[in-house]
């Protein structure tokens, strides 16, 4: 595995990341957009354990998502205010570390991307990725089907 590291615009946060990730994706949900203030979000779903934290302890926002009720944490540097991870209620197990952190991120490839139907007009996905409607897993737990 290369090795992952990465932290916030003034360094008070680092972080390295201890195995491969699950996955690299772009998510264009709206709460995605209004977070970024861009159009999606880029980032790597990892297991807890596998991000090693070094330097200060997050500032964490709690949202509460109006679409489905579930609780989502934001986890930010208190000095700089970047944004180096997101957790949720309903994968608890796991974060997802934004890719702009990460030190190197031309290490990564990016090839799924999921919320597309909330995705701005002028946004278009490679041919060759795998696009999701909506999350890539449905609420059941079961794969969703990606868009032919």
């Amino acid at each position: 595995m290369v090795k992952l590291s990465g932290g916030c615009l003034c360094g008070s946060i680092r972080y390295t990341i201890l195995q491969q990730p699950i996955l690299a994706y772009t998510c264009n949900c709206r709460f995605c957009q209004k977070d970024t203030g861009t159009a999606y979000r880029s980032a790597l779903a990892i297991l807890n354990e596998n991000v090693e934290l070094i330097g200060k302890d997050f500032s964490v926002y709690t949202y509460k998502s109006v679409e489905h009720g579930r609780e989502l944490y934001k986890n930010f540097c208190p000095d700089c205010g970047t944004t180096i991870s997101l957790k949720t209620e309903r994968f608890p197990e796991r974060q997802v570390i934004m890719i702009g952190t990460l030190d190197d991120p031309s290490q990564i490839e990016l090839s799924t991307h999921m919320f597309a139907e909330e995705a701005f007009d002028w946004v278009e996905f490679p041919k060759d990725h795998v696009v999701y409607p909506r999350h890539r897993i449905n609420d059941d737990g079961t794969t969703a089907s990606p868009i032919e």
